[in-house]
């Protein structure tokens, strides 16, 4: 038990000072990038101009897998056609301001870099596999939209401590724990023994293991981070971080409403193909992940920032999960 605790207390201060700053970005775009405003820019959007404008809000925002789906039915009624939709549904879970930053902490910078162009490719290739498969059907959008919310400081900070971190409390925590068991109790190099070396038999195993989850963007980092310190790959361990958060079972159903079952098909299609090839292309970087990353450093020495910023995650999660915001199912952004 005690090992335990001291490897779930060494990941979660690695990355809490780039989550505290992380949330506070994820916050502001919150505030300053409403939903009525997403929906405006791209409602009535189709084709391939429609899919890039799409990938480019979609990347950035810090939304989840079952966060974005209100968006995105907002985004059809609005008139965005099913290719623009799709795209947005593929890149927005899969990457963020805050996740982007963690990833970093934990798994160095060709992954950090790596997320959000993977992100943006398969949102660009699912937007135009959904457009040739189910057709396009956009409607111009409908006239007079929502007003802007309240902006300001207490407005950011509410949004970052309080409804986004209260968003991802509990399946970071989850995450955590994952990372903290898989650590203490899997014996060193147990995936590179079970697979055989071989990332065939590796990748297509990850992306069904995160097929099925509902894992975000952030609580997926120290999860994969485990897995690559006890044999996986790094390309197999990329392979997770996309699936895991792009698409989970529960959220299949809403999709397949929203585009028609086919283009859904297509849509599940791109994202674990195209994560295989993703996880195929790092494996191909040398150094991908830095020796001193993932749950390796988790026995090096961290600063008092590091203990700081862990202590202020770890209240307002606590808190957070002790007095959850009434916000809606799964949702990250400002309506």
């Amino acid at each position: 038990m005690k090992d335990l605790l001291i490897a779930l207390a060494h990941v979660f201060a690695m990355m809490s000072p780039w989550l505290v700053f992380g949330f506070l970005a994820a916050g502001a775009i919150a505030v300053l990038i409403p939903r009525s405003w997403v929906e405006r820019t791209m409602g009535g959007s189709s084709g391939f101009g429609g899919i890039l404008r799409a990938v480019a809000i979609g990347v950035p925002l810090p939304i989840c897998s079952c966060g974005v789906l209100p968006i995105a039915a907002g985004l059809r009624r609005h008139g965005a056609g099913k290719g623009p939709t799709a795209a947005l549904l593929i890149s927005t879970p899969q990457t963020g301001v805050d996740s982007i930053l963690a990833t970093y902490a934990l798994l160095g910078p060709v992954f950090a870099v790596a997320r959000p162009v993977a992100a943006a490719l398969t949102g660009i290739a699912g937007g135009l596999a959904v457009s040739a498969v189910g057709g396009e059907d956009a409607a111009s959008a409908p006239a007079g939209e929502q007003s802007a919310g309240p902006r300001g400081i207490k407005a950011i900070l509410w949004q970052a401590y309080r409804r986004l971190l209260g968003t991802v409390a509990k399946p970071l925590a989850a995450g955590l724990a994952v990372s903290a068991l898989v650590t203490v109790f899997v014996p060193d190099n147990f995936f590179a023994d079970a697979f055989g070396g071989g990332d065939w038999i590796a990748m297509p195993v990850m992306a069904l293991v995160g097929f099925p989850m509902y894992v975000c963007s952030t609580a997926s980092i120290p999860i994969a981070a485990s897995l690559v310190a006890k044999g996986v790959s790094p390309g197999a361990a990329f392979v997770f971080l996309m699936v895991g958060p792009a698409m989970n079972a529960m959220s299949l159903t809403t999709v397949a409403a929203l585009v028609g079952r086919k283009a859904a098909a297509a849509y599940v299609a791109v994202i674990m193909i195209g994560a295989i090839l993703c996880g195929i292309a790092i494996n191909l970087v040398p150094d991908a992940l830095p020796a001193s990353s993932a749950v390796a450093a988790a026995g090096h020495s961290l600063s008092a920032v590091h203990w700081a910023s862990a202590a202020f995650l770890a209240a307002m999660m606590v808190y957070n999960i002790a007095r959850p915001v009434n916000m809606g199912h799964c949702r990250h952004s400002s309506d």
